[in-house]
């Protein structure tokens, strides 16, 4: 099964922005591009109110799940107020295989959060 059937399967979402392709899970977003998956976790700043903390923690245990199943070795970088955790594939098919996966074992948590 390919990326774009599962995604169809699960009644996701695919927004292709140039090279850039966004899968959306109800409010949060996992970006490919160039063989990389793209999961990002934002930062509190001090200003956030309490629906914001909530939403902000539901992104974090999303990510953090995600990239578990994705395995090592994985790469950070920061941006403003974004943590991007980033994971590298060798082929398309690769990434397309482990993004299944792991979006298979987020299902629980998705309906749980």
């Amino acid at each position: 099964m390919t990326l774009n059937d599962y995604i169809r399967k699960r009644g996701l979402s695919l927004v292709t922005d140039g090279n850039t392709k966004k899968i959306l899970l109800d409010d949060y977003e996992i970006r490919i591009e160039e063989r990389r998956v793209i999961l990002p976790i934002p930062l509190p700043t001090g200003k956030e109110t309490l629906d914001d903390l909530l939403s902000m923690g539901i992104k974090y245990a999303r990510a953090s799940r995600i990239s578990q199943l994705l395995g090592s070795p994985l790469e950070y970088s920061i941006e403003g107020n974004t943590v991007f955790v980033i994971k590298k594939f060798e082929s398309e098919k690769s990434l397309e295989d482990s993004l299944i996966k792991a979006l298979d074992g987020i299902e629980g948590l998705r309906y749980f959060l």
